[in-house]
């Protein structure tokens, strides 16, 4: 069996990549032999980390420029002494060490590509990284659509992996009214979530708390995560006067996550599409899917492989407020709509994003035979 060193980014920061990251790897490993795949984060534990550990062969220290050369000369290096044969890298920004060790070594690479770091931060190297790359492996039909019409890539290269769901985790269950009470999340309220990092404003929470002030005043709106923009929407909340019906839970315990899916009525996450801005396809609404909630996500990025308009959710402009609105209205006033929703929802990630259907597109991808 052929041996890969898998290079990460992040296994550790509580994010979507990450996630992605560690699934990823886990696959790799049962599919390859755990003695046969081997990992590099580039980046270490801190006080955001997942709570569940991971065997990672290596972490470069120090920071900025000597943390990348560490990274890549320990990289070099593991590949000469293991005699590696593949190259799974992660994301777009460790891609150089793949395209070194392909000149010295003659070892392929396969590179993931999601979203924000194609069109945000692609610089000379990178570039030149994936047109050398042996396969891209995309998580969205969007991304994959990008790297062939704007940089050029053979369609041959390209390869679909979507995200992947945990379904015996992420399933229904009664909600946790202690959960409740200690995040003061009203229990006779219609409860309208989103969980992602509060750190772009192309996430599109401002737009849900302005929709807010077109709806009944019963929905209430729940931000889960942290990040630098929490103070900014703290000020617009209080400006619209709907400090009542706002509630920040910062971040949270991985443990909490499918409780917080489980307490929600419905799910949005509406991503805006630009130079700095965008996503690939964001894991949480398919976890809150899995949890049979319907999700409402954005038009103009990889959100949409998410959702089969009106049978699971409903897809939106994230620039346009009374759309927005209005689908939060239909789905608050049509409960048997909203759980039709939710049960279709399951069945689709089920289908489409469980672990087992993602290991088995990955099989392909590698060229694994039974």
């Amino acid at each position: 069996m052929k041996k890969v060193l898998f290079l990460s980014s992040d296994m550790y920061f509580k994010g979507g990549l990450q996630r992605y990251a560690r699934y990823e790897y886990k696959a790799l490993r049962e599919i390859m032999g755990e003695e046969n795949v081997f990992s590099f984060s580039f980046n270490g534990k801190d006080g955001n980390s997942f709570e569940e550990e991971v065997s990672v062969n290596f972490v470069p220290r120090g920071s900025g420029v000597l943390r990348k050369i560490d990274f890549t000369l320990q990289a070099i290096k593991f590949i000469r002494q293991k005699k590696i044969d593949l190259l799974f890298i992660n994301l777009v920004n460790q891609s150089p060490v793949g395209l070194l060790a392909k000149k010295l070594f003659g070892v392929p690479y396969f590179i993931n590509v999601y979203g924000l770091e194609m069109w945000a931060a692609l610089n000379l190297w990178r570039k030149v990284s994936l047109l050398y790359a042996d396969k891209i492996v995309g998580d969205c039909n969007f991304i994959l659509r990008y790297c062939k019409n704007n940089l050029r890539i053979d369609e041959d290269k390209l390869f679909l992996l979507y995200d992947c769901v945990d379904i015996e985790r992420f399933r229904p269950s009664p909600k946790n009214f202690q959960l409740m009470k200690t995040y003061k999340i009203p229990e006779d309220k219609f409860t309208v979530i989103t969980v992602a990092r509060v750190d772009s404003m192309y996430k599109g929470h401002e737009l849900v708390i302005k929709a807010l002030e077109h709806l009944p005043e019963d929905i209430v709106y729940v931000i889960i995560g942290g990040g630098e923009l929490v103070p900014y929407l703290k000020s617009l909340v209080q400006e619209m006067n709907l400090g009542t019906r706002v509630i920040f839970t910062g971040r949270v315990k991985e443990d909490e996550l499918v409780d917080f899916y489980n307490l929600a009525d419905l799910f949005v996450l509406v991503t805006r599409f630009g130079k700095y801005e965008g996503e690939g396809l964001p894991l949480t609404p398919l976890e809150a899917a899995a949890c049979e909630k319907a999700i409402i996500v954005g038009n103009e990025d990889g959100s949409v492989d998410a959702v089969e308009e009106g049978k699971n959710g409903f897809i939106v402009s994230p620039r346009n407020l009374a759309e927005l609105v209005e689908k939060i209205k239909l789905l608050y006033r049509n409960e048997h709509l909203r759980l039709e929703m939710g049960k279709y929802g399951r069945e689709k990630v089920v289908r489409d994003f469980a672990y087992e259907r993602y290991k088995e597109t990955l099989k392909g991808i590698l060229g694994v035979s039974e």
